[in-house]
């Protein structure tokens, strides 16, 4: 039963970071409010699309962790 409790709670945590990322951040509603939250909220949400290139610390990690 605390299994099932966590795991809804992530996956409530979950479902909310998205829906702000998406009404801040692509969207752009409460970007007036916030415009530094709804930069980096755009700059994720483009990450996770794939349409942006990845940070050069994460693919030297990456390249890192595959030459082991």
């Amino acid at each position: 039963m605390t299994v099932v409790l966590i795991t809804m709670i992530a996956v409530l945590l979950v479902a909310g970071i998205v829906v702000g990322m998406v009404l801040i951040g692509m969207e752009g509603r409460g970007s007036d409010r916030a415009p530094k939250v709804s930069q980096q909220l755009t700059r994720a949400a483009k990450h996770l699309n794939g349409e942006a290139k990845p940070p050069k610390k994460f693919v030297r990690m990456v390249e890192s962790g595959l030459s082991r």
